[in-house]
């Protein structure tokens, strides 16, 4: 007996209306409560919907009704195994694994997965599992979103864990998110990259197809470029390392509706807010929230895998040659080691003379106009006088890009090392006052 199901990671987000029934009302309960199974599984189903929404505590309890109504519900015990598994409770889960093994369900007693409706046994999706378990993968995998199903897998092979990674098969296992890879697996990559990855090549096979003009490509790829080039580029919108449907799945959807609207099924109204929807869900040209900037890594495995990563979005050519020179050079600066303690001296033996560069600093509040940092200055100066009144204050204008707008960054130097600012802003956090380590560029 097939059972509609939707296991996937907690951080998973997916597009409404790319299935065969749309996404947002499987994640109604709704949905779970009116379908045609039996009764005594309806809390299993409950709890499956709110795992795939990452709402954990209502999804355990909804596990916790059905196994005191059937401790052998195979749904609620796999349920229970994967959000264990997600959770990093590796005894638990390996025993509610054990557990649906244990019962033998026959292989009419299957999974319907969310994204494209293709079943797995129970048994297979257990044992899959288990295998990731047994291997002492668990930490790595759930990094890259183990211990669920987001799609049909890709490979014939079940030779380790189900892998949410989009960009190929990970430690052995299938690659199931179905999310667009870079012409073949990427071992290193994380599945939040693989995400990113994904969200752009589908963008540009709309536009390739014609199903979005040019100017809107480039203006959603504009504003979200920051995702692929974070080191150079403004923070893009929140959210796109989250999982989406595969670009098959996109651009039939899209296909779907403008046929819709030829056959006048739809008004052109319904039809452009859909598509709407769908593009803002990819990627937003006007984003709700923006992501956390990025600062360059310092150690030098970081840069490597930083410039490794680079170089596949090049040769993908998601990215172009001036953006790959400029993000490769800002990776690379991040190494440069600061002038020895002996250079400073001799500056000073020669004269008092600072040497020429940026100096460390403190960065201390963010405001929308210069007249409110200058203002902010004086009043956090007065807060911190004995921490703050030998420093001079510099306002430095950022523009963060589209939906975030223009600060005026308030920091304050110089400092002797990058020791002493970040000695500084332990003390001034201590105070509750905001403080990150800097650079300015007064002597």
């Amino acid at each position: 007996m097939y059972r509609y199901a939707a296991m996937i990671v907690a951080t998973t987000t997916i597009l409404a209306g790319c299935g065969v029934v749309t996404d947002q009302n499987m994640l109604k309960p709704e949905f779970w409560t009116n379908s045609p199974l039996k009764k005594e599984n309806v809390e299993a189903e409950l709890g499956i919907a709110e795992l795939t929404k990452g709402n954990f505590v209502l999804a355990e309890s909804h596990f916790d009704k059905a196994l005191k109504a059937n401790p052998n519900d195979v749904h609620a015990l796999l349920g229970r195994a994967i959000l264990y598994h997600h959770t990093g409770q590796v005894t638990r889960a390996r025993a509610m694994y054990e557990a649906v093994l244990a019962l033998r369900p026959p292989e009419t007693e299957q999974l319907m997965v969310m994204n494209n409706f293709t079943t797995r046994p129970v048994s297979e999706i257990a044992s899959v599992n288990m295998s990731l378990l047994q291997s002492g993968n668990v930490v790595g995998q759930m990094e890259r979103g183990a211990a669920g199903l987001d799609g049909a897998p890709q490979g014939s092979a079940m030779t380790g864990p189900v892998s949410a990674s989009g960009m190929g098969p990970s430690s052995g296992g299938m690659d199931i998110g179905g999310a667009g890879g870079m012409g073949g697996p990427m071992v290193s990559a994380s599945t939040a990259d693989a995400n990113i990855v994904s969200r752009f090549e589908t963008l540009r096979a709309l536009r390739d197809q014609g199903l979005i003009a040019p100017d809107e490509y480039l203006a959603r790829r504009k504003t979200n470029v920051g995702a692929l080039v974070p080191f150079t580029s403004p923070p893009p919108a929140a959210g796109l390392d989250r999982s989406v449907p595969t670009t098959d799945q996109i651009l039939g959807r899209l296909r779907a509706i403008g046929r819709a609207l030829e056959m006048r099924a739809m008004t052109v109204g319904q039809h452009a807010a859909e598509r709407e929807m769908i593009l803002d869900a990819l990627l937003p040209e006007t984003p709700v929230a923006i992501a956390a900037p990025s600062v360059p890594p310092k150690g030098l495995m970081k840069a490597a895998d930083a410039v490794r990563r680079l170089e596949m979005l090049q040769e993908a050519k998601l990215i172009t040659s001036d953006e790959y020179a400029k993000e490769r050079k800002a990776i690379e600066s991040g190494l440069q080691p600061e002038p020895p303690a002996s250079l400073k001296a001799m500056g000073d033996k020669a004269g008092g003379m600072a040497m020429a560069g940026p100096k460390p600093a403190v960065h201390v509040a963010s405001y929308r106009s210069e007249a409110a940092a200058r203002k902010g200055w004086s009043e956090i100066q007065k807060a911190h006088r004995a921490l703050l009144g030998s420093l001079q204050p510099e306002i430095t204008k950022v523009n963060l890009g589209r939906g975030k707008g223009t600060y005026y960054r308030l920091k304050a130097g110089p400092l002797t090392t990058k020791a002493a600012s970040q000695d500084l802003c332990r003390k001034l956090k201590r105070r509750k006052q905001f403080c990150e380590p800097s650079f300015i560029n007064q002597g």
